[in-house]
């Protein structure tokens, strides 16, 4: 801001009667000093700070009725052990791996292997896209129903294979490895070359 005093005699700023109420009393080796407070906005702000800095004090660390960050995300990675828990994913052993034979679920199988665009890589019957072939003796992952439902499951990112662990439930995996598995020796038409390892 332009300062527009002048100097008087003494070699001193002049004061402006409108300043005169604002001086101080005290003095300092000839320095006066203006009562000029902050704006009344940038005061308001400041105790608002105040005061929400004593109910944050109070809420996360006095009487803790809300999590920290760091509980808060141990609070939700539980969420997401449940959640895996209720769709029947978490901790599923082997021996409890079914494959469905049946046509009812053989049906349902190939009905997700559609819903969720798994024919986008691996094509209508399984004869192999983007992604491989799944109607050949030929596996990249193994041909077991234990396998399959890792590879669903969990998918693999950097080979482009989506995980469907949040989509599909336990069964619905199981069913959609099932399906995989009844593809193999239809030899459909256009079929991709073999990758990974031929598995009798």
């Amino acid at each position: 801001m332009e300062n527009n005093h002048e100097l008087n005699q003494n070699n001193q700023l002049d004061i402006y009667d409108d300043e005169r109420e604002k001086l101080k009393m005290n003095e300092f080796d000839g320095i006066k000093e203006l009562n000029n407070p902050p704006p009344p906005w940038l005061m308001a702000l400041f105790y608002i700070t105040i005061v929400f800095s004593a109910f944050y004090l109070v809420i996360y660390h006095v009487t803790k009725a809300l999590p920290l960050q760091d509980q808060e995300y141990l609070n939700e990675l539980a969420k997401a052990e449940k959640k895996k828990e209720k769709a029947g994913i978490a901790d599923v052993k082997p021996a409890e791996m079914i494959t469905f034979t049946d046509a009812a679920s053989l049906a349902e199988g190939k009905e997700l292997f559609t819903k969720f665009t798994c024919v986008t890589c691996h094509g209508q019957k399984g004869e192999g896209m983007v992604g491989p072939n799944l109607t050949d003796e030929y596996w990249i992952y193994g041909n077991k129903i234990e396998n399959l439902y890792e590879i669903i499951s969990n998918g693999n990112i950097t080979k482009g294979m989506t995980p469907f662990k949040d989509q599909m439930n336990r069964e619905q995996i199981l069913k959609t490895a099932s399906y995989v598995l009844s593809l193999k020796g239809t030899n459909p038409p256009n079929a991709k070359a073999p990758q990974g390892e031929k598995v009798e």
